[in-house]
């Protein structure tokens, strides 16, 4: 007997509130939040100043403001180029006060080491990445 498998369809995603602003939990500090719009704006900036290169001195990568997809020969899987991500050098969690999402507190790293720094792994001398811009 033979059965015919049919995917589930996913449910619609829900819209996300796109809130101004709220209250940290831990110590009942407000704080500014950038709409998705506001965010790319600062992305872009932040990311033409690097010339869209990971911020890294031991990295370097090529990290694009979106993914980029380069097409291959024909039945080759294409190559993908992740895009890069606004880094805080001063981490939101980092000495309360107010969250500082402006250009002049990120800097520009790949997806992997933007990971390495979020989990602790790699440690980014800022100060000195900063100077050199």
């Amino acid at each position: 007997m033979l059965m015919a498998i049919t995917p589930i369809p996913k449910p619609p995603k829900k819209e996300k509130a796109s809130r101004r602003s709220g209250v940290r939990k831990s110590d009942s500090t407000e704080y500014l939040i950038l709409s998705d719009e506001e965010w790319d704006a600062q992305r872009e900036i932040v990311g033409e100043r690097a010339g869209f290169l990971c911020e890294n001195p031991k990295c370097r990568r090529v990290a694009p403001l979106h993914d980029v997809e380069i097409e291959r020969e024909e039945g080759v899987m294409p190559y993908l180029i992740r895009a890069g991500q606004g880094a805080h050098i001063i981490p939101r969690r980092a000495g309360g006060g107010t969250r500082t999402d402006d250009a002049s507190n990120l800097g520009w790293l790949c997806w992997i080491c933007h990971g390495l720094e979020t989990d602790g792994k790699i440690v980014l001398d800022w100060p000195k990445i900063v100077a050199a811009r």
